[in-house]
């Protein structure tokens, strides 16, 4: 694949932008001034030139191509383009022009590229091939008669299929575009121990660097740095499993890093351990019976043996934890029961309301069981597992730094907050969420911020509509957004809704969106330390902005 090829594909193209067609035209060899003059287009537009010519060429700013059947080429004013057809050549090409529009009717630069960031603001550039070629050739002559009548139903009917063309080459290039993905993806995988560059692997997809790393996260759910970290650090905890007596320099250098420190670093900023702190925890075997267990143990440098990895809301404890935790559990007692009984775990830990008392009961003849008050408070729940566990110090240590961290962040926001009511709100698909007094705990308890009016009488969260928010009165508003398609379509709806704009904190530019709050949604699943600890560095760096 070329990188011309590859470059433009980018899915929200076609719904974002209008493509206007102003005329199309058939270019024979009769038409052609050669060899007596060179033929050049004239291009005052972007034109999209459809071959269907059995042979001949085209020559873009200097560089040679030759003409099959079904190849398109794209242009833009700027460019040279010169065609030429051999005699006798009754089939020629197509040549369409038109004009590009903002879905607000705002004209887009005849370049076809977007002036801040230099991405095409088409589906393609260059060449494209597509298959079968009597498919487009076929559409470009339908749309020449149509073009060609006179009448202005005809013409319609031939923008409809200019606007089929154009969805038959952005599906073209997705596809390639797929595959070029999935073989960087391969690559990476048989390839990680070594020493890889993103230009590289770019290179190897067709793609300049920038689109390389845009569409690899899209495909992906990651960007490709952190992709090869997985992989590498995937090895490392094997590594660890299987050849325990290596050094962690011999671990470095196994899984493709150069430097001790820089591994030792990158993993701990991974697993949230030092690797000999991993080492050490990995020992003791502890299952995690419900959601909300998980984050308590991880306070404690303890990743579960056993836990539910069906977590909805968020995929990073998939994404981080998946080797380590070698028992699923599920949210049936006999499946979990059975899976506990093979995996003989040390500790078993839950949450009493969550759990019949019946099943505790099962549960403790299995090992010895802890089940945490679903009424006490996420710092009782921390002291209480971290005491069943014989891990008093580890709790101990953590709340300090934790509170440290808290007094600091409290004499920081202290001037620039006063005494403003604050509401935390979450867009989630398609519902407003308005966060309660215990959901936003770490806000409200911890950093003794005063809430919005009637955030006391929601327990976690509530569903609201725009209309209702005036009513909680907030001075200053914290807003999560989902990063799914329904998500930010209804908060780009949100803000254009008078309701929202009329707000006296949205007036007052006293709006703070989250960046990496993926367990917005579900709060009382996420009631731990090990989440709070992020919400509170999260809570930082939205007001260190102020």
């Amino acid at each position: 694949m070329s990188r011309n090829e590859a470059e433009g594909n980018d899915g929200c193209l076609l719904s974002d932008l209008w493509f206007k067609l102003l005329s199309i035209e058939s270019i024979q060899e009769s038409h052609l001034s050669f060899p007596r003059t060179r033929d050049f287009l004239v291009m005052d537009s972007p034109v999209l030139i459809v071959v269907a010519a059995q042979d001949g060429r085209l020559v873009l700013d200097g560089r040679y191509y030759p003409l099959k059947p079904g190849a398109i080429f794209v242009a833009h004013p700027g460019q040279l383009v010169e065609i030429g057809l051999y005699p006798g050549d009754e089939l020629g090409v197509y040549v369409l022009r038109f004009r590009t529009m903002t879905a607000h009717g705002q004209p887009v630069n005849d370049r076809l590229f977007d002036d801040e960031t230099g991405m095409s603001m088409f589906p393609a550039q260059g060449e494209i091939s597509l298959a079968p070629s009597a498919v487009a050739i076929g559409l470009c002559e339908t749309m020449l008669s149509h073009w060609n009548s006179g009448s202005r139903a005809d013409r319609f009917r031939s923008e409809a299929g200019f606007h089929e063309l154009l969805a038959m080459i952005l599906k073209h290039q997705e596809h390639k575009t797929a595959i070029a993905l999935e073989c960087v993806r391969l690559e990476l995988e048989k390839h990680f121990r070594e020493e890889i560059t993103v230009e590289r692997l770019a290179d190897t997809a067709g793609l300049s660097r920038y689109h390389f790393m845009r569409l690899f996260k899209d495909r992906f759910g990651k960007g490709v740095i952190d992709y090869l970290t997985e992989l590498r650090l995937a090895e490392a905890k094997r590594l660890m499993e299987n050849e325990p007596h290596l050094s962690f320099r011999q671990m470095a250098y196994r899984v493709g890093y150069k430097n001790e420190t820089y591994f030792s670093s990158t993993f701990k900023k991974q697993t949230g351990f030092s690797p000999a702190v991993y080492m050490k925890n990995r020992q003791l075997k502890v299952a995690a019976y419900s959601w909300v267990n998980f984050g308590q143990l991880l306070a404690l440098q303890i990743i579960p043996y056993a836990a539910p990895m069906d977590q909805y809301w968020t995929d990073e404890y998939r994404h981080k934890f998946a080797f380590e935790v070698k028992v699923s559990l599920s949210h049936q007692y006999d499946f979990n029961r059975e899976a506990l009984h093979k995996a003989r775990p040390d500790f078993i830990l839950g949450v009493d309301r969550l759990i019949e008392e019946e099943e505790r009961e099962r549960l403790s003849q299995i090992a010895p069981a802890l089940f945490l008050p679903s009424n006490a408070s996420w710092r009782r729940h921390l002291r209480l597992t971290a005491e069943f566990l014989g891990k008093p110090a580890e709790a101990e240590r953590w709340l300090d730094r934790y509170d440290g961290k808290l007094a600091d962040l409290k004499r920081f926001i202290a001037p620039l907050l006063g005494q403003e009511r604050i509401l935390i709100l979450g867009i989630c698909r398609h519902k407003l969420l308005a966060w309660g007094r215990r959901a936003g705990t770490v806000l409200y308890d911890d950093l003794e911020r005063k809430p919005a009016r009637h955030v006391e009488d929601i327990p976690w969260v509530k569903e609201i509509t725009v209309h209702q928010l005036d009513a909680f009165e907030a001075d200053r508003i914290v807003i999560h957004v989902g990063e799914d398609d329904a998500s930010q379509m209804s908060w780009r709806l949100l803000e254009r809704s008078e309701g929202w704009r009329e707000l006296s904190a949205v007036r007052s530019g006293s709006v703070h969106p989250t960046k990496a709050c993926k367990w917005f949604d579900c709060p009382w699943n996420e009631n731990n330390a090990y989440r709070h600890e992020q919400w509170l560095s999260e809570l930082r760096q939205l007001f260190g902005a102020i």
